[in-house]
């Protein structure tokens, strides 16, 4: 290679986007560009003389050495060169750099064994990847979300219900499930109008959320019908739970937009979910049993019996 064609490569070295290494067969760093220097916080002379392991984080310097004692015996170099690589490399304020290696032999004039390597540094990739995969989560969420109360929406509920009977089955656990509907829902809408029905559909889920237990799974299933999920729970239980609900709301005012307030009440049904219940038969209980207790004068909590089951098919 005549001077000049040194001066060319040379000049591509120097003046790479990417971080550009010569390494010794030890893997001691010969030459370093610019790139490098921007990418390491390392001056090129700082590096210059340095091994490889400088910029290595500690775990990945350990096996590092282990490859090299290999490579130094055996030479061997295990697949390493040619193949893009991804990891971590440590700069000099200890910050962690995502980068993509990739390694190549560079056979010298005297027979000396030497090493390249480029390193892309990936910063701007990583952070692209971790606001899709955001973009990707807050979407997926908002499809599990109803947008007007902001609880789960009727999919996230069958899909939970879907689970919940699943786990009751393999350990007979105990779960129960609640339907809930707003007593003469109509009548508001009508009196007040669909905004203030809206409002009260907004502030009957907050309530909801603050009443019943963390762990409960509160929804939106449709117009003014909710159901909450409850693992880990009797159905006597629930019954306790959806009527302290049930008496808290009847007992606050619903402030409208309007500056009016409206009180309201809502009728509950609740289903026991047994070993091998299906979720469709255990919407239909549970729904059967709100029904009852709106037949039976609203603002009620009933359970589901088989009685009922009956009754409901011959109505």
């Amino acid at each position: 290679m005549s001077c000049h064609d040194t001066s060319v490569f040379r000049d591509l070295f120097d003046h790479s986007f990417d971080a550009q290494w010569v390494l010794s067969a030890d893997m001691h760093i010969e030459h370093a560009n610019e790139a490098a220097s921007m990418l390491t916080g390392y001056g090129v002379e700082e590096l210059v003389g340095q091994p490889l392991s400088l910029l290595l984080p500690p775990k990945i310097a350990k096996s590092h050495g282990a490859y090299v004692a290999h490579c130094n015996k055996h030479g061997e170099t295990q697949g390493v060169l040619g193949e893009p690589r991804r990891f971590e490399i440590q700069a000099r304020d200890g910050s962690l750099i995502p980068i993509q290696l990739k390694a190549f032999r560079l056979d010298g004039a005297n027979g000396q064994r030497r090493f390249g390597a480029t390193m892309v540094d990936l910063r701007a990739q990583v952070r692209l990847e971790e606001e899709q995969l955001h973009t990707m989560a807050q979407l997926k969420r908002l499809a599990l979300i109803d947008p007007l109360t902001e609880l789960w929406n009727r999919r996230a509920f069958d899909e939970a219900l879907d689970r919940q009977c699943a786990l009751v089955s393999r350990h007979h656990s105990a779960a129960a499930l609640a339907m809930i509907d707003i007593d003469h829902f109509k009548q508001v809408n009508d009196t007040y109008g669909h905004g203030a029905g809206d409002r009260v559909l907004q502030l009957l889920a907050a309530h909801l959320k603050k009443i019943v237990r963390k762990e409960d799974m509160c929804a939106r299933l449709g117009g003014e019908e909710f159901g909450i999920l409850m693992p880990a729970c009797e159905p006597e239980s629930a019954v306790v739970v959806i009527e302290r609900a049930l008496q808290r709301v009847a007992t606050d005012r619903f402030d409208l937009d309007d500056g009016r307030s409206i009180s309201i009440s809502f009728s509950a049904g609740i289903a026991a979910i047994e070993s091998d219940a299906a979720p469709d038969s255990l919407l239909e209980h549970a729904d059967a049993a709100m029904y009852r207790a709106k037949e039976t004068g609203r603002a009620r909590v009933e359970m589901w019996t088989p009685e009922m089951g009956s009754a409901f098919a011959n109505a």
